[in-house]
């Protein structure tokens, strides 16, 4: 697995990154995908080819772009106007095009990615799009085993997606009905889906999100993430970053 020994951390990361723009929800909490990824982003070639999955306003890619690759920024639909909007505000757009990519059915797509970057995608996927009920972990499989086939051989997948984590959020989650829309995934069932790959890494972060309505209240409940890192079960956190190598 490609690694650097430097450490960076989301305060330096944000003097250098709009990491609101790039992260859009719970932000202090998913940009520790930006303290995981960033070592080893910045040590490829920037002329790898790069598809950004699920972007929705296309975060990711602002932040690949800025990195200096050229990116392909996907969703399931047409989302050029929406995150264009957002490419211009930081001059990027010259290293962006945008395409529609459904990861769950793409089958043309063979070996031609040296980098495919996702967040909180395979947990939403479904075989119908309209049907709920399809999504299921057949689908995460079969989403991760296109994703697989897309990427060149010793290509990477990044990968940011809420896990089941621990009871108290397992229960706010059910009361709150979160469960009908969306896969939440299990510890061991990420690191099953990441077995058709090379190489694996899995990083949790997180016992309860950053998403409350007080910039203070966020502050300390990121801080008391912090804090606890050390004496919780990987596999009872909420968000889990990979990288995968083919």
């Amino acid at each position: 697995m490609h690694s650097s020994n430097k450490r960076y951390r989301i305060k330096d990361l944000k003097n250098t990154f709009p990491i609101d723009d790039i992260i859009e929800w719970d932000v202090q909490n998913w940009s520790q995908l930006m303290v995981y990824w960033y070592p080893i982003l910045q040590q490829l070639p920037k002329d790898k080819k790069v598809l950004a999955i699920g972007e929705r306003s296309g975060g990711l890619s602002l932040w690949l772009a800025l990195l200096g690759f050229e990116v392909l920024c996907t969703d399931i639909h047409d989302i050029s106007l929406r995150a264009s909007a957002l490419h211009k505000k930081y001059n990027v757009t010259d290293k962006i095009s945008y395409g529609v990519i459904d990861v769950v059915n793409e089958t043309g797509i063979i070996g031609e990615f040296d980098v495919i970057i996702a967040k909180s995608v395979l947990g939403g996927v479904k075989t119908n799009r309209s049907d709920p009920n399809t999504r299921v972990a057949g689908t995460r499989t079969k989403a991760i085993e296109n994703i697989h086939r897309m990427l060149k051989q010793d290509g990477y997948f990044f990968s940011a997606e809420n896990i089941t984590g621990n009871h108290l959020m397992r229960s706010a989650r059910k009361a709150l009905g979160k469960n009908r829309s969306w896969g939440y995934i299990s510890y061991t069932e990420l690191k099953e889906m990441f077995s058709y790959f090379n190489s694996s890494e899995i990083k949790t972060f997180a016992i309860l999100p950053t998403l409350f309505s007080s910039a203070i209240v966020n502050n300390i409940v990121y801080r008391l993430n912090k804090f606890l890192m050390p004496f919780t079960d990987p596999s009872k956190r909420i968000i889990a970053f990979t990288v995968a190598k083919k």
